[in-house]
């Protein structure tokens, strides 16, 4: 963990693993590892043991309640998900100590395990208008009042396409309203420049700027950004009596809508900010003019679902998974 923490070891994307991402690799060392083979020596570690190690956590040895903070506890899970999660990252770790001439093969190479297939629920037309009449009235399924960060965050997500962490915790600094698009400094795959509707931009203009703060979304607290868009969200969700959703789903519903416009897999990759689109290039300064013209696109057709107007797409969305 010491050389992961330096920044010596990169990411698929050629980049030093985010403190958040460590974190989690931390815990699942502590909390699944080390108790499972913490004792045995390096070159012992061989298939069978990793194999143990998978069931082991399948079947749920390493479950506990684990004690966090002063008021705050984790709940550590197994099963199969978790087993894979955990092989993946002491795959890793073999792989770095094969680099250094530790072992002579990684151990986990070869060794079967669990791989769930990739959810892509979007929302279809009558969830976005049921969605569209809970952000308006800013109310849960009981009556009571959202936090107006998550009721604007939701709807950015949904206009936008980003992922949740870059609205959550954008910076005033990465809007670039002139030009209608954000210059995320820090995302999965590196800087990203995003060009965005008008229907996200004027979401962004509605929000008030507070002095001293970084943060669109600022905590209530500190210097941080506004943490609880979890919760707020699922309440959401709730209240729009749309099921199975997570704040990602309305990034593959953004995905759907651009699909249905026609914008071939590039320029939604394009959209999206995914790794090897011209966008993320640090020549590039200017949002592309025909990726500008899709943002405001599929961002309009988007707003109308949520409005409850057939822009001509929405209706036309099919119901359920993608």
């Amino acid at each position: 963990m010491e050389v992961a923490e330096a920044g010596a070891i990169l990411t698929r994307f050629n980049r030093p693993k985010k403190r958040s991402t460590l974190s989690i690799d931390r815990g699942r060392i502590d909390r699944h590892i080390k108790p499972l083979i913490g004792s045995e020596a390096l070159p012992n570690i061989d298939g069978r043991a990793v194999k143990r190690l998978i069931e082991d956590i399948t079947v749920g040895k390493t479950k506990a309640r684990v004690k966090t903070k002063p008021r705050g506890r984790a709940n550590v899970t197994g099963g199969a998900a978790t087993a894979a999660r955990v092989a993946d990252l002491l795959s890793g770790i073999m792989t770095w100590a094969v680099d250094e001439g530790f072992i002579d093969r990684n151990p986990v190479h070869k060794v079967r395990r669990f791989r769930s297939e990739a959810k892509q629920r979007f929302l279809d037309a009558a969830e976005l208008r049921r969605l569209g009449k809970v952000l308006d009235s800013g109310k849960d399924a009981k009556g009571k009042s959202i936090h107006p960060y998550a009721v604007a965050i939701v709807k950015l997500l949904c206009l936008t396409g980003c992922r949740i962490g870059e609205i959550a915790g954008l910076h005033w600094t990465e809007l670039d309203a002139p030009l209608s698009c954000l210059r995320l400094a820090d995302t999965k795959s590196g800087k990203s420049l995003r060009p965005i509707g008008a229907a996200a931009l004027s979401v962004l203009k509605e929000q008030r700027r507070i002095a001293g703060k970084l943060f669109v979304f600022p905590g209530s607290k500190g210097n941080g950004a506004y943490q609880g868009i979890g919760k707020e969200a699922q309440r959401i969700f709730e209240a729009a009596e749309v099921e199975n959703a997570t704040p990602h789903c309305l990034r593959h519903t953004f995905a759907s809508f651009a699909s249905t416009l026609g914008y071939s897999d590039g320029t939604i990759a394009g959209l999206l900010g995914h790794k090897g689109r011209g966008v993320t290039s640090r020549y590039v300064h200017l949002p592309d003019k025909a990726l500008a013209s899709a943002a405001e696109a599929v961002s309009a057709d988007i707003d109308a679902a949520l409005s409850g107007v057939d822009a001509g797409t929405a209706a036309a969305l099919p119901i359920g998974d993608a």
